[in-house]
């Protein structure tokens, strides 16, 4: 995975996209689909890997397990429920719905928390994509947390597919700015 970090900006873009989709995602054929477009840029033995036994419903169980479960998820995807004074729906969530609405983005469902680890990494390969000025301004507000929250998930899952979506992530955060540098 460390030659994410020297991949062209659109190419970054694009897995930054591809990230936000696995932790939003518990279609194991819409992951499927959307890894099989960038395949070919990864190390095919490692990443194959972890997707290729890739199921729906374990998918979908681990992802309650992991990020919704009712009587207290170890990992919530929420940047606005990490750290201290915790709160839902918090001052995250509102600054990133502010970068969402100024690049013309509303969300799907008006109550979704738009701090949401796979919305921000998702908007972020948005921001590269379009070759943003301030893509770096967004990534320092809102995507700092991310990095100790996928250590986090690798310790607490055992589904192969986050184990190594945690370390994409963590790579891909490595790479630097949208330039791609270091």
């Amino acid at each position: 995975m460390d030659a994410l970090q020297v991949l062209p900006p659109a190419l970054r873009a694009e897995w930054f996209t591809f990230a936000g989709l696995g932790f939003l995602s518990t279609d194991a054929l819409e992951v499927g689909r959307a890894w099989r477009r960038l395949e070919a840029l990864a190390d095919a033995r490692e990443d194959a890997q972890a997707l290729a036994s890739l199921e729906t419903e374990e998918l979908e169980k681990e992802h309650v397990r992991l990020f919704l479960a009712p009587q207290g998820a170890p990992l919530p995807p929420w940047q606005s429920a990490q750290g201290p004074g915790a709160r839902l729906m918090g001052e995250s969530h509102h600054s990133a719905l502010g970068w969402f609405r100024r690049y013309g983005i509303e969300p799907a469902r008006p109550n979704e928390p738009a701090d949401h680890v796979g919305l921000l990494l998702s908007f972020y390969g948005h921001l590269l994509t379009i070759q943003a000025e301030d893509a770096e301004e967004f990534r320092a507000q809102h995507l700092s947390w991310v990095p100790a929250f996928c250590q986090e998930l690798k310790r607490h899952t055992s589904l192969p597919f986050y184990r190594w979506l945690a370390g994409l992530t963590i790579s891909l955060l490595q790479g630097g700015d949208a330039a791609g540098g270091v």
